[in-house]
């Protein structure tokens, strides 16, 4: 029980850091002529994971 619940917890720290990530690195690529190959990488990642059928994969 202990176990599930730890992982659990690292498995959603994990995801809220990726979020962070993506978004930081979005932000960054304003502006840029890099802006749309960025966002269209992180769609594709995005869209990857909510097909996977586990929440446990990221890319």
């Amino acid at each position: 029980m202990l176990e599930a619940t730890i992982n659990a917890q690292v498995s959603q720290n994990y995801q809220d850091c990726q979020e962070w990530i993506n978004e930081t690195l979005r932000i960054m690529a304003e502006g840029t002529k890099l802006e749309k190959d960025i966002n269209w990488a992180l769609e594709v990642c995005n869209n990857y994971r909510s097909l996977s059928p586990t929440q446990n994969i990221y890319l």
